[in-house]
């Protein structure tokens, strides 16, 4: 017996039936109560009945007869093809050839059931409708991002939900997606005292950023949260394209929204992690991204960090003439975003020096192999920082890049990367 303890129960739904035959209708009815169905049924004979069935009645799916004197389930196909695509249609005959329900399936039909193997008609009901929840599951997790930020909820929506729903990436969408994602990373930068120009500012920002795709998983922002302190934030969304492009901008969003939680890093991370959380939450697909977000504060002197399972930044100290990765006494790092719901993050607190540098960066910086397949890891970026420290810091940064692609013989990177150079240009002398 197919239907057994193990399906899960469907639940009420609302079936149009193109069926002009009494018993057949009753036949098929039959099998659905046999079957465990919790249906609610509106039967049609003609085009008219149909068209206003499909009206009214509002179903949720088609079974259709593929012969009817005037009306047949062809017809019905390409007329539900032509305006109502989303709708799956299973047709269902008495008998017809392989060739012809090889073109029904072609021209978009569902599925084909014989009347005389009717005992085949549930599972390919339970087929169809978990193709529409699928659909349906999708479009509500879409709109769970309309909390963080409706004008850009609504683009990458749309370019999501349609790029999912057709199942293929075209070629202008993804530029316009690219378009928007520059657009979101920053290309100017608050200044401290607040209103004065870059070359007077305490602390100066700088950047380098590419993705393997046109779409791309990093990004970063700096907001300021005092007139004396600076906020940063790094992150690396797992995988590439365009889902890792749409997670970026939901952290983007997630954190415009948490914006005055900002001057405390490990909160900040906190509550962009059960956001996520909550988001992903209604999916079957894992994601998560790693993040590691700090404060400068010139008129306390400190930089305050915390990190989401992130590469350690880069502390350059130019007056001792150290180079050293920017992490606690025990290398705390909580979990990545979106994983743990009830994960907490810890800030760490260190000092700082006039003409200090912090770094950060991604992992595609790093994690790349050459044609030895030798791996240019964290230890030897490390080294590679200190080559360079007494650069000034965008040739320090483009300077690094350049040596990480000599290393990897000038091929492209194979992960997207993203560097953020925070230069500490001078401290008030209290801070100093």
């Amino acid at each position: 017996m197919l239907h057994t303890a193990m399906c899960v129960p469907l639940p009420v739904v609302r079936i149009l039936l193109l069926e002009d035959s009494d018993l057949d209708a009753l036949l098929i009815e039959e099998e659905l109560h046999r079957a465990g169905v919790n249906y609610t049924l509106r039967r049609a004979q003609t085009r008219a009945e149909f068209e206003a069935a499909l009206r009214e009645f509002h179903p949720e799916i088609i079974l259709a007869d593929y012969m009817l004197p005037t009306f047949d389930g062809a017809a019905a196909l390409a007329l539900m093809q032509s305006d109502y695509p989303e709708l799956p249609v299973i047709i269902i005959s008495g008998a017809v050839g392989e060739e012809t329900a090889v073109e029904l399936l072609k021209a978009g039909a569902t599925d084909f059931v014989l009347k005389s193997r009717l005992f085949r008609l549930e599972p390919a009901l339970r087929r169809a409708l978990r193709e529409v929840a699928e659909h349906t599951a999708l479009a509500e997790a879409q709109a769970a991002l309309s909390s963080c930020n409706m004008a850009l909820e609504q683009r990458v929506r749309d370019r999501t939900l349609e790029l999912s729903q057709k199942n293929a990436i075209m070629e202008d969408d993804l530029k316009m997606a690219h378009e928007l994602q520059v657009a979101l990373l920053p290309s100017r930068f608050p200044t401290i005292p607040r209103g004065c120009s870059l070359e007077e500012s305490a602390v100066r920002i700088c950047s380098h950023y590419r993705s393997t795709h046109l779409v791309g998983g990093d990004c970063f922002n700096v907001l300021q949260v005092s007139d004396s302190a600076l906020s940063v934030l790094i992150s690396d969304v797992m995988g590439h394209g365009v889902r890792a492009a749409l997670v970026t901008a939901m952290l983007r969003a997630l954190e415009e929204q948490l914006g005055e939680k900002a001057a405390d890093p490990a909160l900040l991370l906190t509550e962009m992690n059960r956001a996520l959380c909550h988001i992903f939450k209604g999916t079957d697909t894992l994601v998560f991204a790693s993040a590691c977000c700090l404060t400068v504060d010139v008129g306390r002197g400190t930089v305050t960090f915390a990190n989401a399972g992130h590469p350690s930044p880069i502390m350059v100290h130019r007056a001792l003439n150290s180079v050293e990765p920017l992490r606690s006494l025990d290398n705390d790092r909580g979990p990545a975003l979106g994983i743990f719901e009830e994960a907490t993050y810890t800030n760490h607190t260190q000092a700082l020096a006039t003409d200090d540098l912090i770094l950060l960066f991604t992992d595609g910086l790093f994690e790349v192999e050459n044609d030895k397949e030798e791996l240019f890891n964290e230890s030897l970026l490390l080294d590679t920082v200190a080559h360079h420290a007494e650069l000034g810091p965008e040739r320090l940064l483009h300077a690094v890049v350049e040596d990480v692609e000599h290393f990897i013989g000038g091929s492209a990177f194979s992960d997207d990367v993203c560097v953020v150079g925070v230069h500490i240009a001078h401290l008030p002398r209290h801070a100093a």
